[in-house]
């Protein structure tokens, strides 16, 4: 038998996850470039619409109800993902309760955030009005940022059920059918007249409700308070997402923080108009990394040996390179896309998106190391990566954000996330050395 300091890949497992994920990733990312310029097209058409000053403050919004969807919740979608991915290999019985376990904590969760919307209401809206807004926003943006976070998270539910069964057509099809929905409801908005910064939030909201609802009947439990299920599976839940909740929650924060600090710190609404359209248009970096940590994810939470995480490592460090090579084209237009998409109003948006673009681009070759993390049990190195990130850019971006506004803003987010990615790099490499955990 092979030990956990064996150099050697185990064979079957080895190659069926690095072999196997090229597939896989090319069919999500390919229906991701389509999902994604949907995405794109509405953040075009309500930047246009809106002027840089409603479009910051809709950008303060739409980060409210991300933070809230996602302090928790990918934390359950990351588990669910660990424990059912033996529904794609036959062994549906086992992975069942886990799908039922699941998905009754998410739907107290997002009773939670629904009553945490309505009773937090006033004191939000009163908190999260941008520099020069003229007044606090009506409490009840605060309310439907919260009742869009509730529907995104049983939408997330579906997704996973789909992702840990590695169905990717139905895991990418209803991603594609949510942006194509999200595009349709902006469109009629904007091309109606009614292009305001809260029918444009509720469209946000909408769009996850009803593409959940349409595939709901195709997840593998629907009524999971008749499901019986043991302690050891709570027990196994539980102790896994202990250090994977604190890692989705700095991670959620971290994604958003940028905009909650320049709110603190006196920005105005215009500025932020600005960050947030060039942060929208870093959107492909996401993209890629987002794809390869969904595609990955399952296939390396099979690794029980060391030799198995080396190897599938080393095959990752031609992309990691030459993802950072790829940004250089992009740098060098960035005024023109800001122009021909924006508009001219945006005046800082060229500039702060190649600032952001340095960042993104040493986040998309670290990705591998991150999925190798989580799908081996790491999730304590992850954690404390990303509360190091997170301290790291408060103490940054304040810094950053007091003497230089946005600008500094964006110096201190592509920082982090490079010498952090290098750190997340260094961290699975560690773990080659320790095995599973």
């Amino acid at each position: 038998m092979t030990s956990p300091e064996d150099p050697e890949p185990s064979p079957a497992s080895a190659k069926g996850a690095v072999t196997g994920w090229l597939g896989d990733f090319s069919f999500v990312f390919g229906a991701r470039i389509l999902s994604s310029a949907f995405t794109f097209l509405t953040i075009v058409l309500a930047g246009r619409a809106l002027g840089r000053t409603a479009y910051g403050e809709l950008v303060i919004l739409l980060s409210l109800m991300k933070v809230a969807a996602e302090l928790v919740g990918p934390a359950l979608d990351t588990a669910l993902v660990r424990f059912g991915a033996g529904a794609a290999k036959g062994e549906q019985d086992a992975a069942l309760p886990y799908f039922s376990y699941i998905l009754r904590l998410k739907l107290w969760l997002a009773g939670a955030i629904l009553l945490f919307g309505a009773a937090g209401a006033v004191p939000l809206a009163q908190l999260l009005s941008p520099h020069g807004m003229g007044g606090a926003f009506h409490p009840i943006v605060v309310a439907l940022a919260s009742a869009g976070a509730s529907a995104t998270v049983l939408w997330a539910y579906a997704q996973s059920c789909f992702q840990a069964q590695q169905q990717f057509g139905l895991y990418a099809g209803l991603e594609l059918i949510t942006a194509l929905l999200r595009l349709a409801l902006v469109a009629m908005l904007v091309y109606s007249g009614n292009a305001y910064a809260v029918y444009l939030l509720a469209a946000y909201a909408v769009a996850p409700a009803v593409s959940a609802l349409a595939v709901w009947r195709r997840t593998p439990v629907r009524f999971p308070i008749l499901a019986n299920v043991s302690t050891a599976i709570c027990e196994d839940v539980l102790r896994f997402a202990k250090w994977t909740l604190a890692a989705c929650l700095l991670t959620s924060l971290f994604q958003r923080a940028d905009v909650f600090l320049l709110v603190f710190w006196g920005v105005s609404s215009a500025a932020l108009g600005d960050y947030g359209a060039a942060v929208q248009l870093t959107l492909a970096g996401d993209l890629v990394i987002l794809t390869l940590f969904n595609v990955l994810l399952p296939k390396t939470s099979g690794f029980t040996h060391t030799g198995e995480l080396r190897a599938f490592l080393r095959r990752f460090r031609t992309p990691a390179f030459v993802s950072v090579l790829a940004v250089i084209p992009i740098v060098v237009l960035s005024g023109p896309l800001v122009r021909i998409t924006f508009g001219p109003e945006f005046v800082g948006t060229g500039k702060l998106f190649s600032i952001l673009l340095v960042g993104a681009a040493f986040a998309v070759g670290c990705a591998p190391a991150g999925a190798a993390l989580y799908g081996m049990g790491h999730t304590r190195s992850i954690a404390v990566l990303e509360f190091i990130k997170l301290l790291c850019l408060v103490a940054t971006g304040s810094i950053g954000a007091l003497y230089a506004g946005v600008y500094g803003m964006a110096w201190a987010v592509s920082l982090t996330k490079g010498t952090l990615g290098i750190a997340t790099y260094a961290a699975a490499y560690r773990a080659s050395g320790e095995g599973a955990r």
